[in-house]
């Protein structure tokens, strides 16, 4: 018995020390399983920050992208020229599809520096700016019932503040149409909002109408595709001070070089540089014609002739130019000779004596005043009033802008040949349309090529190929007043206010406008950007 001590002690010494080992392997295993998830956790956080890095630099230059989008770009992507750039993150590379109806889907697709890659996807709406109308004054259509007067429509992009209440025998067609803070009424039942065959899609802040179409194909009621509750608020490209300035010294530069706006030709005037050789130099081989310039005052001889205003050079205060122009009825200024276009259209030679002078070629800003043509390139600058005394036709591609009121009395469209079937496409194919700037007011006095007054716009295709009464690129920075009954206006009117007081005008877009749109536009190349479905993956 004396030795039962010890053998106890040595059992417990057996048992600790299993217990030790025991421990020990639970330690060993425990720092095992926590070095092998920090490991883990370590390269997760690598990758997730490598995910991340690649994620950023892909959402970066898409967001870039989208700040500056322009049909440009778009173009260029679908010719298979992706963007690309770079970001502290890593790079990124951006593609795009054509979803139809100014619809779009950029992709883009971040990498960071050990190749990780994370992809972002943008749905949007975009349309030009020069592609639609728009009124984006904060009560936009004025008139005693704050509407488009009787059977008066719309085809095409419209974009408007406040209530919309459309009228009898009244067309809303193609689209989209957005009205910012109002609601669309319908006042008559014998209305189109859309088109059985083509219904519109609708942006509104506030009350839209349930479709109410008859289903015959051709009736009368509401087809809406699409009612999107979000509108972009988008306000006027503005004008600046500074961007007056701006146009006119480029009036004046194209005085002297007659570079024909953005197509060089022959320099046909002063060799030395200065613009007041204008009025003495004469067409070639002619020795009995001298142009005029549209600015005939005697103290304005040294002007150059795209530019009228004060004789020291100097602008007005914006809006408040007091040198006016009247182009038609005050006699022939500047020199072109006889014409012939890309689409085979011919026009008669210059004044007498004038005949020498290239065929094809003009000045940058000539009137005939026997023929009523107006020839036109690169920007012209007037420094207070500007009128359109009668009707007229214009060849070329170029702005004027005004710094003051400006008047319509007359129908001002492109040229277009007496025999022509579609007198629209000859001015499109040759690539003529005609801005007109001004900070101030603008009127539209004269009517009466709308002879689909009053039947609606239920053939589309048919309102696009009628004569219009003003065909080209208007910006209003004040109030466009439309003066007359059963007028047509082609193209394109961004203004802050329009008001209607008479019946059966019709406000048509010209989709191909901003392919050729002339020089000095404000807001050109900027356009209306609605996102859409965004996803990552």
């Amino acid at each position: 018995m004396a030795n039962h001590p010890t053998r106890l002690l040595k059992d417990d010494v057996g048992v600790a020390l299993i217990t030790v080992l025991g421990v020990m392997l639970v330690i060993t295993v425990l720092a095992i399983g926590s070095y092998s998830l920090a490991g883990q956790a370590l390269h997760e956080s690598v990758r997730v920050e490598r995910e991340t890095k690649a994620f950023r630099a892909a959402a970066s230059g898409m967001e870039k992208v989208l700040s500056t989008f322009s049909e440009d770009d778009a173009l260029a992507m679908l010719g298979g020229v992706p963007i690309t750039g770079s970001t502290p993150d890593g790079t990124y590379e951006i593609t795009i599809d054509d979803l139809g109806h100014n619809e779009w889907r950029l992709t883009s697709v971040g990498t960071q520096a050990d190749g990780t890659t994370e992809i972002v996807r943008q749905q949007f709406y975009f349309i030009d700016l020069w592609k639609m109308n728009l009124s984006a004054g904060s009560s936009s259509l004025m008139s005693g019932s704050s509407a488009l007067n009787g059977t008066s429509s719309i085809v095409g992009p419209f974009y408007m503040k406040g209530d919309l209440n459309i009228q009898a025998n009244m067309a809303v067609v193609e689209g989209p149409l957005f009205v910012k803070n109002g609601d669309i009424s319908l006042k008559n039942s014998n209305i189109w909002l859309g088109l059985y065959e083509e219904p519109i899609k609708v942006y509104c802040d506030k009350a839209i109408p349930d479709n109410s179409g008859n289903g015959s194909g051709k009736g009368t009621g509401v087809y809406i595709s699409h009612r999107i509750r979000s509108v972009p608020d988008i306000t006027l490209p503005p004008i600046t001070q500074a961007k007056l300035e701006e146009w006119a010294t480029t009036a004046k530069n194209e005085s002297i070089d007659n570079i024909m706006g953005t197509t060089p030709v022959a320099n046909l005037e002063s060799s030395d540089g200065h613009a007041s050789s204008y009025v003495t130099m004469q067409p070639p081989s002619t020795t009995t014609w001298s142009r005029r310039k549209a600015q005939t005052a005697v103290a304005a001889a040294a002007l150059p002739y795209k530019f009228i205003g004060d004789p020291s050079g100097d602008i007005s205060g914006m809006g408040n130019g007091s040198t006016p122009l009247t182009i038609g009825g005050t006699g022939s200024f500047g020199a072109w000779g006889s014409t012939t276009t890309t689409d085979g259209v011919s026009l008669a030679a210059g004044p007498v004596g004038s005949s020498g002078y290239p065929a094809g070629k003009h000045d940058d800003f000539a009137y005939d005043d026997v023929n009523n043509i107006l020839y036109i390139s690169g920007t012209v600058f007037v420094d207070g009033p500007l009128t359109f005394a009668e009707n007229m036709k214009y060849v070329g591609n170029g702005t004027i802008v005004a710094n003051g009121d400006v008047t319509f009395n007359g129908a001002v469209i492109p040229y277009f040949s007496s025999g022509a079937t579609n007198k629209n496409v000859q001015g499109e194919n040759n690539k003529w349309a005609l801005g007109v700037v001004t900070p101030k007011d603008m009127k539209f006095n004269a009517g009466g090529n709308n002879p689909m007054a009053g039947t609606g716009a239920s053939n589309r295709d048919a309102l696009r190929l009628l004569e219009a009464d003003y065909a080209g690129a208007f910006y209003v920075g004040g109030t466009a007043y439309f003066n007359s009954n059963n007028m047509l206006i082609r193209g394109t009117v961004l203004a802050s206010q329009m008001k209607f007081d008479k019946n059966n005008n019709l406000l048509i877009t010209n989709p191909l406008l901003p392919t050729y749109l002339p020089n000095s536009l404000p807001g050109a190349g900027a356009g209306l950007l609605t996102p859409g479905l965004w996803t990552r993956g």
